[in-house]
């Protein structure tokens, strides 16, 4: 594959705690196993990108502390470019995950870094695919889409009022149902891919649903990062020219697949993963 993918987002460490069950409000849940895993949704669509074939580049920002080295070690192995990736004076972003064991989690995210990112920090972006999500200051992805003329994708996660704008320049719009419910995309002209849970994904555009695809059946693990792989899964099947049906077919196969490891990037399968599961 010889496109260029750039990923602008967040890098963040994954302090995670599996736990016989989430905790409720007020509650203290013992017996957990603690990891810590290279995270962020930038990170993690970037990883999974570079995992899928793509020549992916991530722009962001890390901490001035010991998290930093530990964030990008997974960016680093996979062959992710990094020249791009800005150190700044506060601590490296950290996402708190507990996951039950039944593969629901909790999430709680100090942005730290993150927030810090400023357009200063960018560089001139002349790829082919740009795709970004919003734990990062909007501010920044305005002005990263500013002249930019290659193909935009939005994974428009977590929800965020002032990002209108954003989602209108967006060539493919990528949702979560209970996300798609908080924006008004009826208008959006171009792709809008709704992920649906364990019910697949479906695409539409001009206001009526043009495909869909259902999700494997697989025996889940731990849901964290699996909307993040599928994002990047969908962007790299329409960059290569697979048509609607087969790129959200091999989205779903790459979302459900995340779902039977542990972790976000870790979890992640390889090209040759995908294409052994999907000619089962």
């Amino acid at each position: 594959m010889s496109f260029g993918l750039t990923v602008l987002g967040s890098i963040n460490l994954d302090l995670i705690v599996q736990l016989p069950d989430l905790p409720k409000a007020g509650e203290t849940v013992t017996g957990g196993t603690y990891t810590a895993l290279p995270g962020g949704k930038g990170a993690n669509v970037a990883v999974a990108a570079r995992r899928l074939g793509a020549e992916t580049e991530i722009v962001a920002v890390v901490g001035n502390d010991d998290y930093a080295a530990q964030a990008l070690v997974n960016l680093d192995a996979e062959g992710v470019y990094l020249d791009a990736v800005k150190t700044v004076k506060t601590h490296t972003g950290l996402a708190f995950i507990s996951v039950s064991a039944q593969g629901e989690n909790q999430i709680a995210v100090a942005s730290g870094a993150n927030a810090a990112f400023t357009p200063e920090h960018l560089p001139k972006l002349c790829s082919d695919v740009l795709i970004t999500q919003f734990e990062i200051p909007v501010a920044v992805i305005e002005a990263a889409l500013d002249g930019y003329e290659g193909y935009v994708v939005v994974n428009a996660s977590p929800v965020r009022d002032d990002v209108d704008a954003i989602l209108k320049r967006a060539d493919l719009i990528i949702v979560n149902e209970g996300e798609a419910a908080r924006y008004d995309l009826s208008t959006h002209k171009g792709l809008i891919a709704v992920t649906l849970g364990s019910r697949g994904a479906e695409l539409r555009q001009d206001g009526q649903v043009i495909t869909t695809a259902k999700s494997p059946n697989v025996d889940v693990i731990d849901t964290t990062g699996a909307g993040d792989a599928f994002a990047a899964a969908l962007t790299v099947a329409l960059a290569e020219g697979q048509s609607k049906q087969d790129a959200l077919d091999f989205a779903c196969a790459v979302g459900a697949l995340t779902t039977t490891r542990l972790g976000t990037q870790t979890a992640s399968p390889t090209r040759a993963e995908v294409d052994t599961f999907l000619n089962r």
